[in-house]
Parts: C-alpha cells; structure tokens; sequence
C-alpha cells in the first residue's frame, strides 16, 4: 500500500510531466503554438527561402481543390485594387460573403464579450483610433522563417493605411485572455479583435504548392462587415509585394467604418428572461436545387485562369498501312469550367504523298473534358475530341486521352497516349493512324 505522501509526489511529478511533454510536442495551445510563431527580429532585409518543389496546403485546402490558391474562397473585397497577377480567385461573389459573415460574427449583438459593459478608454476607443491587430502567420510545411515576414510585411503594410497596429506581445496576451485556438477561424479572429479593442483583425496562412507560396489572409471588421479573404501566390522574390497587395486588398481603409454596426457590439445587450421552456431548434435544410447551392457550384467550378496558349508536337502512325505523318503547331483554348475547356489549333503537317513526302496545314477544333483522378493529386485525365480539315484531301477526326501533370501554377504538360485518328481520304477511303502527341500549355 502506497502512503499518501508518496502519492502525491506521485500525482505532482505526474503533471509537471505531462505538462513537459506538452509543450515539447507542440500541442495546439495558445500559449505554445502562438508564441512560436511570434517574431524574433526577423530582418525584412533578410532573404526568403525558397519554397518547397511539392504541396504542403492544410487538409482543408486540398479538400475543397485550391491548394494551388487559384480557387475562388474570398468574401466581400473592400479594396478596388489587387495585386496585378498575383491575387487570382480573389474576387468572389456578394452571396457567400454574406452567408460567412452572418455565420461566424454575432450580428445581431446579443453574444458581446462578458467585458462589453466596462467602460472605453476614448484613447483607445475603436470609434476614434483605427487600431488594428495582426496575429502572427500560421506557416504549413515551411520555414518559420517566412510566417515570420508574412505577420512583419502585414503589420507595416497596416500602419501604412494609417492603422496604429497592437504589438505582438499584446495580440498574444488578448488572444491567452479569450483562450483563442491556433490557427484561429473567422469567428475567433472576431472574438479577439474585440477583446483586443482592434478594429480590424488579421490572420494569414500560407504553404508552399508547385515551388510558389500561397497565401491566404482573412480580416474580421469590428463594426460586423466582412469577413474580407483574399489569396494569391509568389515566389521568394516578391513575397513582400504580394502580401503588401493582399493586406491592401483584404483590409478595409480607415475611413470605411460602420459606426451604427459597432454600437451593436460596444454596448452590453439588455438582459433577457430565462425561457421557461428550451427553445426548438430549427434547422433550414440546404436543398440541393436551391439558388444558395447552385452559385456555390457555379463559384466552385470557375476556373482561376480562363485562357491558355499550347505548343504541340504529334506523330501519326499508320495502322492499316505503314505510314508515318508528322505534326507541329500551336493551339489556344478557353475554358468554361476548371474541367470543361475548348480550343483550336492551327498545325503544320508532314505527310506521305503518292511518291513523296508533302507539306500542309491542318486546322482543328476541339472539346476537352478533364477528370480529376483524386483530390490529393493535381494529376488529371484529359479526354479530347477533335474534327478539322486537311486542304485538298478531306476531313480529319481525332479521339484521344492522356495526363495532364502541372509543372507550376501557369505551366502544365500533356501527355496524350491514347489518339485514334482518322483521315478521310478522296477516295472515299478511310485511314486510321495513332497519334501520340507532346504539348507545353501556358496559363494566362
């Protein structure tokens, strides 16, 4: 039998390690995983490491299909200025802005801090200072080092708006007095942007895709506008810029401020009688035909970047008799959705003749269909089906199926294995080959 001194040695030791071990792990904590991502005097001035060659998006992200942060997942934007080729799918509509805002801040005032009723210092009053609070960036699969830059660039890019920006030590201790969770949500950034007395709110998070950053940043507005979010990517080498474009982008200017929206918050709601009975709760089904579901469909499946330009080379080869044609051109397509494209091409063709080898233009149109083979992966099947004519001989139809691999966010390269092709000749006779084809497609 244990005596009850040795006990509670045994319980103490017991707490202060799993404490220890805690801590050492990282588990998600204010205290721990906040602090780590808080600035040590990074040097601006100082070079940004290269990203990764693969994908490190969050789970989240490779879910919904916008690891390369080409996928439309902004809210209301209140800057008419982006960064020019930098902020693609930053543009979303009014409909889900709305619904975001309406789900993740208390709109209607009635869940206020438990501090709304103490009194304003007018010095630090949101109404008169336009204060705003950065809580340092969340970095995925990356060196620390650039979560580092990303919450630093934020935070100058903010007091050139002419914000006064809270100190990291004090985002860290409003974020310890309301227990905000790392990396926080929009309804957290919310809570802490109140807490903190801010008028604004900043969170970002960024993770490498394809040897680019991606960058996500999300502000929550004191006066209950927004949520605002805006993404874009860059390299190492314009990181500054492109953050300082989509803070610019996501945060409202100072003069934009809903005075009559923020009295909603700043004042302690009336108290209210307990109901005698619990409330029904009422759930408002999301029917699959309804107008909500279909603009997010339709917003899901816009594609980032709608033209692109291709180098093509295609080789035919003869099934029924031996023959070998030779194909170079160059093709340009549009797409209606990240999956549906069309195009035409204009190719130089080589082509056995009755005695000798001839030369020809062949013009085609066609129609794409792209499937994905697994979310995880950016490797997608293009299925093809193409119709043109070869001047002076007859028309030409072409099957095909292959990979599509993507080499960064603009370049891709194609691959089509399987290309059935047939040439109707003058004869009324049919010739089969199979054209194996090579293409180098650029995203504009």
């Amino acid at each position: 039998m244990i005596a009850p001194k040795p006990l509670v040695r045994l319980a103490r030791l017991f707490l202060v390690g799993s404490w220890l071990v805690g801590s050492w792990l990282g588990l998600p904590s204010i205290g721990g995983s906040l602090a780590s991502a808080q600035m040590s005097g990074t040097d601006l001035a100082a070079p940004v490491p290269r990203p990764p060659s693969g994908s490190t998006a969050p789970a989240d992200v490779v879910e919904s299909g916008g690891a390369d942060g080409a996928s439309e997942s902004t809210g209301d934007a209140p800057s008419d200025t982006a960064g020019e080729g930098t902020t693609e799918g930053a543009t979303g509509g009014t409909t889900e802005a709305t619904t975001e805002a309406t789900t993740d801040a208390p709109g209607d005032g009635t869940e206020a801090s438990p501090d709304a009723s103490a009194p304003v210092d007018p010095a630090t009053d949101p109404a008169t200072v336009p204060v705003a609070l950065v809580i340092d960036a969340a970095a995925y699969g990356v060196d620390p080092v650039v979560g580092q830059h990303v919450s630093q660039r934020m935070r100058l890019t903010a007091e050139e708006m002419g914000y006064v920006v809270v100190s990291p030590e004090a985002t860290i201790a409003a974020a310890q007095r309301m227990r905000m969770p790392y990396p926080p949500g929009p309804a957290d950034l919310w809570r802490v942007t109140y807490v903190a007395r801010a008028r604004r709110g900043a969170f970002a998070r960024v993770w490498a895709h394809q040897g680019r950053y991606v960058f996500e940043i999300s502000v929550a507005s004191l006066d209950g506008t927004g949520p605002f979010f805006a993404r874009g990517t860059s390299g190492a080498d314009d990181l500054h810029q492109v953050v300082a474009e989509l803070t610019r982008q996501a945060m409202p200017p100072t003069d934009r401020w809903d005075a009559e929206g923020y009295q909603r918050y700043a004042t302690a709601p009336a108290a209210r009688p307990a109901p005698t009975t619990p409330p029904t709760p009422t759930v408002t089904p999301m029917v699959p035909g309804s107008r909500l579901v279909v603009e997010r469909r339709r917003r899901d499946n816009r594609p980032g970047r709608r033209f692109d330009l291709a180098l093509q080379t295609e080789i035919g080869i003869g099934v029924d008799d031996q023959f070998v044609n030779a194909l170079v051109g160059g093709r340009f397509g549009v797409r209606i959705t990240k999956t549906i494209a069309v195009g035409v091409t204009l190719q130089y063709a080589n082509l056995r003749g009755r005695g000798e080898r001839v030369s020809n233009i062949l013009p085609m149109i066609l129609v794409e269909n792209r499937v994905r083979i697994s979310r995880r992966l950016d490797l997608t099947v293009p299925l093809r089906f193409a119709i043109g004519y070869l001047p002076f001989n007859g028309p030409v139809v072409r099957f095909s199926a292959g990979l599509n691999l993507p080499v960064s966010s603009r370049v891709e390269l194609q691959l089509d294995v399987l290309a059935p092709t047939f040439w109707i000749l003058p004869n009324e006779q049919t010739a089969v080959s199979l054209n194996p084809a090579l293409e180098l497609i650029v995203r504009l």
